[in-house]
């Protein structure tokens, strides 16, 4: 494996990919769980939409000794070190999703409610209890990246899943006390 395999996750809409690219263009190595899928024969095709067996992207191990992000809201069923997780306050993801090709009603609502109740943070504490995160609210699509890269060079610094799990992002939270002002 990679000196440390560190996953970029969140609901879709949240900046994982646009973070990618910077992290390419600072230098660092970055595949995505699509093509990690592949790789470890989890890809598939159902009603024309590529489907990715969770189950089997654990499996995945990447050879080298540079440290390796992957980008993607499935990223984190990969064996990971380490996780970056994006937020978007679920008004403004709906937004977001609803300017997005291939996003229908459905879809955009299933995503909007799995970003308001923080899901990603329940499969977090089930997959990698112990592995060091950092959250992230892209809400106003500011990403510091020095904040990322520092990171990305020393997540050992950073907290685990379960010791961050109580003082990640509450939207229903921040939302009740929004409207009690």
């Amino acid at each position: 494996m990679c000196a440390k395999v560190v996953a970029i996750t969140g609901s879709p809409g949240t900046g994982k990919s646009t973070l990618a690219k910077q992290l390419t263009d600072l230098g660092f190595q970055v595949r995505t769980v699509e093509a990690i899928a592949l790789e470890a024969g989890a890809l598939s095709r159902q009603n024309g939409q590529q489907e990715i067996d969770t189950s089997k992207l654990g499996s995945w191990a990447q050879s080298g000794t540079e440290t390796c992000v992957i980008d993607g809201h499935l990223s984190h069923y990969c064996s990971i070190d380490a996780v970056i997780v994006l937020r978007c306050n679920p008004k403004n993801l709906r937004q977001r999703l609803t300017n997005r090709e291939g996003y229908g009603p459905e879809k955009i609502e299933s995503n909007v409610e799995w970003e308001l109740l923080g899901g990603v943070w329940s499969e977090l504490i089930t997959l990698h209890p112990s592995a060091n995160v950092l959250e992230l609210d892209t809400t106003d699509q500011g990403i510091e990246i020095q904040t990322v890269v520092d990171f990305l060079e020393n997540p050992d610094l950073a907290e685990s899943v379960e010791h961050s799990v109580e003082n990640s992002i509450d939207w229903i939270r921040l939302s009740f006390a929004a409207e009690s002002i």
